[in-house]
């Protein structure tokens, strides 16, 4: 089992991967990052034509997300594994939470009004509501 940590290309990131790894240290698990791209910034990440390739095991799919992990990772801590998935947020970090068992998702939400979420959407909110392992939510405002 692992503790999950879904962050993003933000400066929340430190934070949810900061209490994501005093969680699994606290329960005695391993730390699994992920990232997720959505289809529309698959064309920036890759800059060419993909058709046929798997997007999770692409070379410059996967520098992202572990970019993105060493900007945001305390260097006192064991450093998390880390994937990319590409696809809908929120599905994607609950697909990846059963693939890979985990005990808990640990994630970033934002304050929003309800009007905002609305017409958004929230990938914190639909992991909160749908995910089937237990889902600790930390403030990144």
């Amino acid at each position: 089992m692992v503790v999950l940590a879904a962050i993003d290309d933000t400066d929340g990131a430190a934070t949810v991967l900061d209490e994501a790894g005093r969680l699994a240290a606290d329960i005695g698990e391993d730390l699994h990052a992920v990232h997720i791209i959505e289809r529309s910034e698959l064309v920036d990440v890759l800059e060419k034509e993909v058709e046929g390739q798997s997007f999770s095991e692409n070379y410059e799919v996967q520098k992202v997300g572990e970019n993105i992990v060493a900007r945001a990772a305390d260097p006192s801590r064991p450093e998390p594994s880390v994937s990319v998935r590409v696809g809908d947020p929120g599905g994607e970090i609950m697909a990846c939470a059963e693939e890979l068992g985990a005990r808990y998702v640990v994630l970033g939400g934002r304050q929003r009004s309800p009007t905002g979420k609305a017409l958004f959407g929230s990938v914190a909110q639909k992991v909160l509501i749908n995910s089937l392992v237990p889902v600790l939510s930390v403030s990144v405002d």
